[in-house]
C-alpha cells in the first residue's frame, strides 16, 4: 500500500519540482514539505441515527512554495495521494475515501491539492494581494474542509487589500474539489443538479482602538444561499500573561433565489417555502500562558442554521455552536464550556489536551429535546530525533434526543444539525519532513 502511494505521488512529482525550481530565484525563500498521514477511525451511532465507521487509511501530501520572485510573484503547488489499509466488515460509511462497489472497497485518491499563483504589490502601509487557482481557502463564512486524510480545495480568484489596520478581501469560487475525490474540481451544483455559477465573498477586518476588532463578511452562492456575519471582539489584559477575550457575533443565512430547493431534499432537508435562519453568540475566554477556560452561548431562531452552499460542500459555520455536529436547530440555545492546557510544566512540553462540553435543551417543534456533546483531544508532538512526528486521539460523544411535536407538524432534519447520535474514536499519526 505504501509503495502504491509513493508511485502515485511520483507520477506528478518531476514536472512539479521543475516548475518550482524555475519560479524560485532564491532557494532560501522556497519551501517544501512531505507529510505522511495514518488515520484510524472507529465510530458508531450506538442506538441512535448516524454512521458506523471502521476505517484505517493512510496518505502522502507534498507541498511546495516557490517563494516570491522579486518580492512579487509566487507559486504554490501540492500533490496528495491516499488509500485504504483496512475497512471493517461492519462499516456502513467511509469518510476519508469514496466508496467503490462497497464501503469495504473504496477508491484510492491521487490528485493535485494545490496549484495557486499569487502576486503582491505595495509595502507595509498599503499592500495589494492577488491570487488565482486551486487551494484550500479559509474565510469566516467559507472554509474548505481539512479534517480528512486529504484536504478539500476550491478553484477561484482572491483579492486582499491592506491599509493600516484595515483589511478588505474578495473571493470568487467557481469549482470545488471534494476531500474524498481524485478530481481536479467539479462545477458547483444544487442538490437537484442545477448549476451554480459561483460563490462570491466579501469581507473586512478592522482593528479598532482600545483592543477592539470588527469583522464582517457577506457571501452569496448564486441564486441559492446567502450568508452574512458581523462580529465584535475585545481583548483585555488583566495582568502578566492573563488575558480575557470577549466576542459578540450575529449571523444570518437565507435563500437567495430560484435555485433554492423549496421541494426539499430527501434524506437531508424537508420541503420549505424559503429559508431564513439567524443566530446571536456571546463568548468569553480567559487565557493564561498555555492554558485557557472558555464559556459560550449561542441561540438560533427563524429556521435551522444548517444549509450548505452547494451539493458537495460539507459546510462551515464560524461559531462556537459548530462542534462535531451543529447545535443549530431553530430555537436551539447552546451553552458550551471549553478548556485546554499544555503539560510543559510537568516536563512534557509536547503533550497537550483540549476539550469541551456543550448542551442544549430546547428546539422549536420538538418535544423532549436534548443535545449533549463531550469532546476530548489529546495530542503529543515529538522533538529531537523524532521532530516532525505527532500523535493525536480524538474522542467525541454526541447525543441528540427528541421527537417532532405533532401539533407543530415539524419534520425532522438530517442535515448538519440533525437528530444525530454519534460516538467516535479517531487516532492520527502524522510525520512531516521539511526539506
Amino acid at each position: 500500500m505504501t509503495t502504491r502511494l509513493a508511485s502515485r505521488l511520483a507520477l506528478c512529482l518531476a514536472p512539479t519540482l521543475a516548475l518550482t525550481a524555475q519560479a524560485s530565484p532564491a532557494p532560501d525563500e522556497a519551501s517544501a514539505s512531505l507529510q505522511y498521514r495514518n488515520y484510524y477511525w472507529d465510530e458508531t451511532p450506538r442506538d441512535g441515527v448516524g454512521p458506523t465507521r471502521d476505517e484505517w487509511v493512510h496518505g502522502l501530501l507534498l507541498e511546495l512554495d516557490s517563494g516570491n520572485l522579486h518580492d512579487t510573484l509566487g507559486v504554490e503547488l501540492g500533490l496528495g495521494t491516499a488509500d485504504a489499509l483496512s475497512v471493517g466488515s461492519g462499516a456502513d460509511n467511509i469518510t476519508n475515501l469514496r466508496p467503490g462497489d462497497s464501503v469495504q472497497d473504496p477508491h484510492g485518491i491521487a490528485k493535485v491539492t494545490r496549484a495557486y499563483l499569487r502576486a503582491q504589490f505595495g509595502d507595509e502601509g498599503h499592500r495589494l494581494r492577488l491570487g488565482a487557482g486551486k487551494q484550500t481557502r479559509r474565510h469566516r463564512l467559507y472554509a474548505d474542509n481539512t479534517t480528512r486524510i486529504l484536504p478539500a480545495a476550491s478553484l477561484g480568484y482572491d483579492l486582499t487589500y491592506e491599509v493600516g489596520d484595515l483589511e478588505l478581501n474578495l473571493s470568487r469560487i467557481e469549482r470545488f474539489s471534494r476531500r474524498d475525490d481524485a478530481g481536479w474540481g467539479d462545477r458547483l451544483t444544487t442538490f437537484d443538479g442545477r448549476e451554480i455559477g459561483a460563490v462570491h465573498l466579501a469581507g473586512l477586518d478592522y482593528a479598532l482602538p482600545a483592543d477592539l476588532r470588527l469583522e464582517a463578511e457577506y457571501l452569496e452562492s448564486d441564486d441559492y444561499i446567502r450568508q452574512s456575519l458581523v462580529r465584535l471582539s475585545h481583548r483585555a489584559r488583566l495582568g502578566d500573561d492573563l488575558t480575557l477575550h470577549s466576542r459578540f457575533a450575529h449571523g444570518r443565512q437565507r435563500d437567495a433565489g430560484e435555485r433554492f430547493e423549496t421541494q426539499g431534499i430527501p434524506g437531508l432537508y424537508p420541503a420549505a417555502d424559503g429559508h431564513d435562519a439567524r443566530y446571536n453568540e456571546l463568548s468569553l475566554r480567559l487565557s493564561h500562558r498555555d492554558k485557557y477556560l472558555g464559556l459560550a452561548h449561542t441561540r438560533v431562531w427563524g429556521d435551522n442554521y444548517d444549509r450548505l452552499l452547494f451539493a458537495d460542500d460539507h459546510g462551515h459555520w464560524d461559531s462556537a455552536a459548530n462542534n462535531f455536529y451543529r447545535f443549530g436547530l431553530e430555537g436551539e440555545a447552546m451553552w458550551k464550556v471549553s478548556t485546554g492546557l499544555s503539560f510543559a510544566d510537568l516536563g512534557l512540553p509536547g503533550l497537550r489536551w483540549d476539550g469541551h462540553y456543550a448542551f442544549s435543551d430546547e428546539a422549536t417543534g420538538f418535544s423532549d429535546f436534548s443535545r449533549r456533546e463531550w469532546q476530548s483531544v489529546l495530542q503529543y508532538r515529538f522533538d529531537g530525533a523524532l521532530d516532525g512526528l505527532s500523535l493525536a486521539w480524538l474522542y467525541v460523544n454526541h447525543d441528540t434526543d427528541g421527537e417532532p411535536a405533532a401539533v407543530d407538524g415539524k419534520a425532522p432534519t438530517f442535515g448538519p444539525a440533525g437528530l444525530i447520535t454519534h460516538e467516535a474514536n479517531r487516532l492520527y499519526l502524522t510525520y512531516r519532513y521539511d526539506f
